[in-house]
């Protein structure tokens, strides 16, 4: 058996469903784990080394349970650990064989506050990643797998997603907005694409899957953030206008636009992401073009350079976008 170690980050394309959390659950095995990465010494062939393996080996029949199983992707399955760890296989698998293993102690992304996507250890070719759920209420943004039904997506975006993302604190969005900023400073993106990858944990965003280049269809921009909040059903429908979700999506855009001011997030420059901010601005029933708003915010951040003022001069801008004559330096 060989026991291999690589100080690399790694990535891995999760996408998660509901399941339920037990709070406070660790496995023996997790915790060993997080002691011999943060051992100072990582040798080959250790007893430490063997021991893991052979328990993870013992543990795998139970991990792979279905009652275990949290979500998949489209190249594996993900199944929970205890409270802190998943474990992620290649679709069908359930076991694994004497074959080499590898055990990278490589953690997520250390500059973000909310990514979840990266593993923390790769035994063989299956994965042990942070657990993104650590609490009992959470739910994946737009509209979850299973749901085909148009009237069903409509009805599941307006009556669970909508209500459960607006209620979520500013600060959830503000961490959003700074990863974004600093994907951007990294050349990466998250993917936007698929709002599943995007998950309320309690009162936090957690966010999984991998990270991408920039381009036409990732966003790491604020038009990036409304297109994962705001205008997508599911990483194939766009969303569509609802009188009685307009409410909602008001709230949930002021939130994210004042957490792009906060970091001075790009708003996208893109004829697709312009696309996107006007979009949101439909479905939220504001009939202000995205280039008045866009020259209005610039202007804010000009003659505002105090954080604190900039923010309350942003929000009173938003309060008042049903009136296109408004202006926030008049009074």
């Amino acid at each position: 058996m060989i026991i291999n170690f690589t100080p690399n980050t790694v990535k891995t394309d999760t996408k998660y469903k509901s399941a339920p959390a037990f709070c406070g659950y660790r496995r023996k095995f997790t915790q060993e784990l997080d002691k011999f990465i943060a051992s100072a010494s990582l040798k080959k062939d250790t007893p430490a080394q063997k021991s893991l393996v052979e328990q993870f080996k013992t543990l795998l029949p139970d991990i792979t349970k279905p009652e275990n199983k949290m979500g998949e992707g489209n190249y594996g399955t993900v199944y929970r650990i205890d409270d802190e760890y998943a474990l992620k296989l290649p679709h069908r698998r359930t076991n694994t064989s004497d074959e080499e293993f590898v055990l990278n102690p490589g953690t997520v992304v250390g500059k973000l506050k909310t990514y979840y996507g990266g593993f923390i250890a790769m035994i063989g070719d299956a994965k042990i990643l942070k657990n993104a759920r650590q609490s009992s209420n959470h739910l994946p943004a737009g509209i979850k797998d299973g749901i085909t039904d148009c009237w069903q997506k409509s009805s599941y975006y307006r009556d669970k997603y909508l209500p459960r993302f607006a209620a979520l604190p500013q600060s959830a969005f503000d961490n959003v907005a700074a990863d974004f900023k600093t994907l951007s400073r990294e050349n990466k993106s998250f993917d936007t694409i698929n709002p599943n990858n995007f998950l309320a944990d309690g009162d936090e965003l957690k966010i999984i899957d991998d990270l991408e280049n920039p381009s036409d269809k990732f966003f790491n921009t604020l038009a990036g953030m409304v297109k994962v909040f705001l205008t997508s059903f599911d990483r194939n429908t766009p969303a569509e206008f609802d009188v009685l979700s307009v409410g909602s999506r008001r709230i949930l855009l002021k939130k994210i636009i004042l957490a792009g001011e906060k970091h001075e997030l790009d708003f996208g420059s893109s004829m697709p992401e312009a696309k996107e901010l006007n979009e949101a601005l439909r479905l939220s029933d504001i009939q202000e073009p995205w280039s008045e708003i866009r020259r209005n915010l610039i202007n804010i951040r000009r003659r505002c350079p105090d954080i604190t003022e900039r923010l309350k001069k942003v929000e009173e801008y938003l309060e008042e976008l049903e009136d296109t004559s408004y202006n926030p330096f008049m009074d």
